[in-house]
């Protein structure tokens, strides 16, 4: 399905059939303040709650969803006519998650449950996106906002294999900021 990608839509979607859910993945984090390009909708619903399987199977029909890919036990995509949703259930786990998670208004009106900063990383480092929880890391230690840090990374309280990745980006930066704009100019993303 060649469909633009309008998560809101999708999301408000979900919210006319009453579907329980947080919100995880890109849009998650777009929410927290992060400039990251999202393809995709990620979400986490609770185990074992036949009634939200049920809202979450109408939303999805209306929705024009069609699965993509492997269906696996614990998760499954979906090309919807409102762009990519993947859907995932953490089984137990969800409920720290949701427990831990706020109501964002993201914008026309939609408001969802957001994962936290924390639950986000965390999320991404099981996956093994090294990156992008160094990514998130940053963001939430700048309180939330992608501007330069002020104090250098050796003074950070992060674990030492985030230091070491922050350490690469900023190197990738610095590099592509002096290739792009010369010696004279610096951008910070």
């Amino acid at each position: 399905m060649t469909q633009p990608f309008e998560p809101l839509r999708l999301l408000a979607g979900l919210r006319a059939h009453g579907v329980e859910y947080v919100l995880v993945g890109g849009l998650a984090s777009a929410a927290h303040g992060s400039r990251i390009t999202m393809d995709d909708v990620d979400i986490a619903i609770p185990p074992n709650d036949d009634l939200n399987l049920a809202n979450l199977g109408l939303a999805l029909r209306q929705l024009g969803a069609e699965p993509v890919g492997e269906l696996a036990a614990h998760r499954s995509s979906y090309d919807t006519s409102a762009g990519r949703l993947d859907i995932i259930e953490l089984g137990e786990a969800y409920g720290a998650l949701d427990e831990h998670a706020s109501d964002e208004d993201l914008g026309n009106g939609i408001v969802a449950r957001v994962a936290s900063m924390g639950d986000l990383m965390e999320l991404k480092r099981e996956s093994g996106d090294l990156a992008a929880a160094a990514h998130l890391a940053a963001l939430a230690h700048d309180g939330g906002s992608e501007s330069e840090f002020d104090d250098p990374v050796e003074d950070r309280e992060w674990p030492e294999w985030m230091n070491r990745i922050w350490n690469r980006f900023e190197n990738v930066d610095a590099y592509l900021t002096r290739v792009v704009y010369g010696d004279s100019k610096t951008i910070h993303s």
